[in-house]
Parts: structure tokens; C-alpha cells; sequence
């Protein structure tokens, strides 16, 4: 199979993806990440990470998964790592079938939006990388490949990520893409489960439940602790946080030892 691809990545576990493809001297034909932000108090349209990288070394990159369609060659693969939006069927048929999604977490276990953080909050030690052939359905996709990696007690979302990430690339580097001609194997749907989107208000903790966690903390540090895989699997966002009685804002920015500072 050809060693040309399009790359679907928009976050910051997406860059040093892209980044060790260029290193390797892959052929990427475009990248797709998503549309500039607003940035700072200016609210500057900023590109992220992805995008300055397509553009340092002269990649195409588009904004939107439909154009990157009319640019495609034969016999090209699409590789996602943490686009971050589903890819519409137009775009799927475009690729034939050969369109694979880099997930961290051994699938069927963990699908969904936050795997990283759900898998330290559940405090569970095994966790892995899998390699799927992407459908319709979110991380529902035929199994390529999965190479396992253990959870350590200092893991935060940044650095399990990181490597899980890592480790999925090096299973297509090393294998020089033949890992993408063998038969895909279906999921066992019925052992699925499932991660949410997280927002802002899931890092939060009741005053009185906050005082507590860090008192119990600071007399005994435990990694297994609820409050220590809250901070690992919350940092850096959307952090553990609490309103004071007064409304002020405490977030907590260690947990060995416990410190919260006004925020």
C-alpha cells in the first residue's frame, strides 16, 4: 500500500504525530485540521499547532474535511490522530476504505471523546493504543493493529497521551504501512464502553468536598487516591477547581504535596 497520506489531527497530541511522519520522510499530500481560533484578549485568529507545522514545511492544509477530497490522489491513505470532529461518509468513500484512525485506549474499551482522562479517573492500570479502520460511527471502526502500554502513577492526560500517541506511529512507521494490508477485525460492540465530552464543569468540587480531599491528602499522600487521579486526569484542563464560599476561585496546582491557589 502507498506510503502517501492526508493527515486529519487538530490537537496538541496531533502535532508530534505529524511531526515524527515528517521526520520519517512520509509523504504527506495535505493535512485537515480545524479552522483558526481566537486567540488572547485581541481574540487574533490563530492557527494551531497542526497547521503552523503543515505550514513550515510547505503541506497543504485545509480547514474542512470535504476539500481535502478534490486534492486526493490514487491509492492514498488517511490517517487521523485527535482531529476532533467526525468525518463526513463522503470523505470515508473518498478514501475507499483506506482512511485509519490512531485511538488511545485498547478498543472496544474507552471510546469517545476523553479515553485519556476516563482511563486515569477509573485509576486502571493496562491501557494501549489501537489502530482502527474508521465508519460512520465514533471509534466503532475494524481493528488494524493495538500495542499495549501500562498507566504509571505520575501519568498526567499530556504525558500518557503523549506516548500512546507515539506508540501508535511507531506501529505504522515500523512497519513501513504493511500493517494497513492485513484483514481488519471487528470489534466485540457488546464489551464497548463509553467516554464524554468534558467541559469546564466537570473539575469542579463542592468547597466543603475540596477542604476534605486536601486534608486527607496532605497527611497521606495515595497515587490511587480520588483526588490524586482527579488532578492526573484533569491537568492541565479543565484542572480541579472550587468557589469559596465568598464565590472566589481555588484551583489546585499539586497534589504531593496538595497547594490550591486563588484563580
Amino acid at each position: 500500500m502507498s506510503d502517501q497520506i492526508v493527515f486529519f489531527g487538530s490537537s496538541p497530541f496531533s502535532a508530534p504525530v505529524l511531526q515524527k511522519l515528517v521526520d520519517a520522510k512520509v509523504d504527506v499530500k495535505a493535512v485537515v485540521t480545524q479552522p483558526d481560533k481566537p486567540v488572547g484578549r485581541h481574540l487574533r485568529l490563530t492557527p494551531n499547532p497542526v497547521k503552523v507545522l503543515a505550514q513550515k514545511n510547505n503541506i497543504p492544509a485545509f480547514d474542512s474535511p470535504t476539500a481535502s477530497i478534490h486534492h486526493l490522489e490514487s491509492n492514498i491513505i488517511g490517517l487521523v490522530a485527535a482531529y476532533g470532529q467526525i468525518i463526513p461518509q463522503t470523505v470515508l468513500d473518498a478514501f475507499g476504505g483506506h482512511i485509519y484512525n490512531i485511538h488511545p485506549s485498547l478498543l472496544p474499551k474507552y471510546r469517545g471523546p476523553s479515553p485519556l482522562q476516563q482511563q486515569i479517573l477509573d485509576d486502571v492500570k493496562e491501557t494501549g493504543v489501537t489502530i482502527i479502520q474508521l465508519d460512520a460511527q465514533m471509534d466503532h471502526g475494524p481493528i488494524i493493529a493495538t500495542a499495549r502500554d501500562t498507566i504509571r502513577l505520575d501519568d498526567t492526560t499530556i504525558s500518557l497521551g503523549n506516548r500512546l500517541f507515539a506508540l501508535g506511529t511507531d506501529l505504522i512507521l515500523n512497519s513501513q504501512f504493511s500493517i494497513f494490508n492485513q484483514i481488519p477485525i471487528p470489534q466485540n460492540h457488546k464489551q464497548a464502553t463509553y467516554t464524554k465530552l468534558l467541559t469546564r464543569k466537570d473539575g469542579f468540587l463542592p468547597w466543603e468536598k475540596f477542604q476534605q480531599l486536601i486534608d486527607s491528602t496532605r497527611y497521606h499522600y495515595d497515587p490511587h487516591s480520588s483526588l490524586a487521579c482527579l488532578f492526573r486526569a484533569y491537568y492541565p484542563w479543565p484542572g480541579v477547581w472550587t468557589l469559596t464560599p465568598q464565590g472566589q476561585r481555588v484551583k489546585l496546582v499539586s497534589v504531593n504535596p496538595p497547594e490550591a491557589i486563588f484563580a
